[in-house]
């Protein structure tokens, strides 16, 4: 299995995937907001852009949790950068 990893170790510290945490919010946000948006189209028969920028925001929101879990974990739990 393919994963992404975002915040990780090097010689004993926690480090930031910058790159690949940028990639992934854009991803993940632009997917959830054109999806909402595209699924409030079929059902109201008409564009919303509120409900994409809800979808953007609970994209934004959902990677945001994740690097706060990555940060809070442990040391020895986070996956090797070396």
């Amino acid at each position: 299995m393919m994963s992404v990893v975002i915040v990780g170790k090097n010689n004993g510290i926690r480090v930031v995937r910058w790159p690949q945490y940028f990639c992934l919010s854009f991803t993940l946000s632009m997917i959830m907001g054109l999806g909402t948006g595209c699924v409030f189209y079929l059902l109201a028969g008409r564009w919303d852009h509120p409900a994409v920028f809800w979808g953007i925001a609970t994209g934004l929101g959902i990677i945001g949790l994740g690097l706060y879990s990555g940060l809070r974990s442990p040391l020895e739990k986070l996956e090797s950068l070396d």
